[in-house]
């Protein structure tokens, strides 16, 4: 029994990934996958495009867990792309009304529709204003109604039976958004406004983005987040909503992606690469990384992003979030038909479903190793479950010899279960003494503080660089959260280049203005840091300080 005890404390990989193995895939015909399938664990629907050439137009299928073609539903008057993503609403009841399980759709034709999705039959359906084109961005479920960006504003319907309870006109947008903050629905458009609309159908408010807003804003408390798109770049704000300011968090690169979020976390993602912003309260930057994405992105595994990569040799780039917002575990997801894309994963159950411009649908299945993902979630807490069962079988193995007079093994066995729990344990452990290591006092220690130093720099964050050609102080820094958010403002504000390198166990620098040598170290407030800078957190007021090791 101590035999099994021992290949699962041994065997077991600790804090390895989620893996997908292929399980089936579909071509769902000529068009492109453009946004993400959804799921309800037993079925997956998607949407294709179109290339609107001769019968061929855009619909939507549905498909069983197995891969097996349930129905399609073909919009025959759509002649445009199809981006609206899909709305999967449960059934339930209003003041509207009595509604089942519903399926909605937004078609470039202007239609909205909401189908069964036992057998796609028509349920209801709405229709509004075409400009060139209808219905490109997403909706959002509010109660018994669901909130709809039309082409040139807003309309609110009730999912019970499609009545339209206001249909507000706006200006033109184009795959936008709309987010719900208190009685207020905020969407943008396309040409530079973002507009707020009351839950009755009043306009409360317009502010100038000078930009196109191309997804729903985020909501942060009092506060909106904005990826607007520019002519070459875009600008990354913060809408106080309550005092109606526009503040720049920062400009980043061309053609926004659709963000997401995870807590106070936000992934923002462009034709330069994602950028993570973390707001508490204040939203500073916290880590970025290069790429292409300009569709959509989506998390799974809770804190796992999946961003389509929008060139030629595609695929998904994936990275872990760490709980300061940088990007960790950072790699690629590929797949047999790899190429353009703008479409996020769906994650249902044991599934992940991926389509991209290649036009096929593909299922992968988890590959579960569930103690080992238990390690990776619970960290210190499942390695005491895991040792306890270790001892516990070690110490009935161990009284089992020791009832025949096998002393000497009873011992033996006792002692190396002793020093396999010991090495388990002992990166937790290291983790837990380094935290105690790191705590930094709420004031720099006079030692560190230099009087020449600016005194609008007191009660602030302090970055000394020590170069050979000589030393570099940047202050006045506020917001940052860990020694990468914080080293890289610093160096940025003085034009100093900066090398890393991610390891298993984290971000380190290796150079600093050309200069690598053995290594650069850290410092916070005199105490040298012990943990990778990507997660080692700091205070609102220190001194930190790099040295050539």
């Amino acid at each position: 029994m101590f035999a099994v005890g021992l290949f699962l404390l041994f065997c077991l990989p600790h804090a390895s990934a989620s893996t997908w193995s292929p399980a089936w895939e579909q071509d769902i015909g000529p068009g492109y996958i453009t946004t993400s399938p959804v799921s309800d664990g037993e079925h997956v629907y998607v949407r294709t495009s179109g290339f609107w050439t001769g019968e061929e137009r855009p619909e939507v299928k549905a498909f069983t867990r197995d891969g097996v073609e349930k129905w399609s539903h073909v919009s025959p008057t759509t002649v445009q792309h199809d981006m609206s993503p899909l709305l999967l609403v449960e059934a339930g009841s209003g003041a509207c009304g009595q509604w089942p399980e519903l399926l909605l759709v937004g078609w470039a034709n202007g239609d909205f529709t909401a189908l069964h999705p036992s057998n796609g039959t028509l349920a209801w359906q709405v229709n509004s204003t075409v400009k060139a084109w209808g219905i490109t961005g997403s909706s959002m479920i509010d109660a018994d109604h669901v909130v709809v960006p039309t082409r040139d504003g807003l309309m609110q319907i009730c999912l019970a039976d499609g009545r339209v309870n206001f249909d507000v006109q706006l200006s033109n947008g184009w795959r936008n958004g709309v987010a719900k903050q208190g009685e207020t629905y905020w969407v943008g458009s396309e040409t530079g406004s973002l507009w707020g609309v009351h839950s009755n159908g009043t306009v409360t408010s317009s502010v100038n983005l000078s930009g196109s807003l191309r997804h729903a804003p985020l909501v942060v408390d009092h506060r909106l987040l904005l990826h607007v798109q520019e002519a070459t770049s875009s600008s990354l704000y913060v809408y106080n909503t309550t005092a109606a300011t526009l503040d720049l968090v920062a400009t980043l690169g061309g053609a926004p992606a659709v963000p997401v979020q995870l807590d106070q976390t936000f992934v923002f993602g462009d034709s330069q690469g994602l950028t993570s912003v973390r707001c508490e309260p204040q939203c500073q930057v916290v880590d970025s990384l290069p790429t292409r994405v300009n569709g959509e992105m989506a998390l799974v595994s809770g804190n796992q992003v999946f961003a389509p990569v929008n060139t030629p040799e595609g695929g998904w780039q994936t990275a872990r979030l760490n709980a300061t917002g940088g990007f960790v575990n950072t790699g690629q997801f590929s797949t047999p038909y790899d190429g353009y894309g703008t479409s996020a994963p769906e994650e249902s159950s044991t599934m992940l479903y991926l389509g991209n411009d290649a036009g096929v649908l593909m299922a992968f299945e988890r590959d579960d190793v569930v103690v080992a993902q238990e390690i990776e979630d619970g960290g210190v807490e499942a390695m005491a479950l895991l040792g306890v069962a270790s001892i516990t079988l070690a110490l009935t193995g161990s009284a089992m010899m020791a009832k025949r007079s096998r002393m000497n093994e009873a011992w033996g066995l006792l002692s190396l279960s002793a020093l396999v729990v010991a090495l388990l344990m002992l990166p937790d452990a290291s983790n837990a003494w380094n935290d105690v290591l790191t705590e930094t006092p709420s004031t720099p220690p006079d030692e560190e503080w230099d009087p020449s130093w600016p005194e609008d720099w007191l009660d602030t964050q302090v970055v000394v660089f020590e170069l050979p050609e000589g030393t570099v102080t940047v202050g006045g820094l506020e917001g940052h959260t860990t020694v990468w958010s914080l080293t890289q403002e610093a160096a940025s504000q003085s034009e100093i280049d900066l090398l890393t390198e991610d390891t298993t166990i984290g971000l380190y620098l290796t150079s600093i203005n050309g200069t690598g040598a053995s290594g650069w170290e850290y410092t916070i407030n005199g105490e040298r840091g012990n943990y990778a800078i990507d997660v080692a957190a700091i205070e609102s007021t220190l001194v930190l300080r790099w040295s050539l090791a």
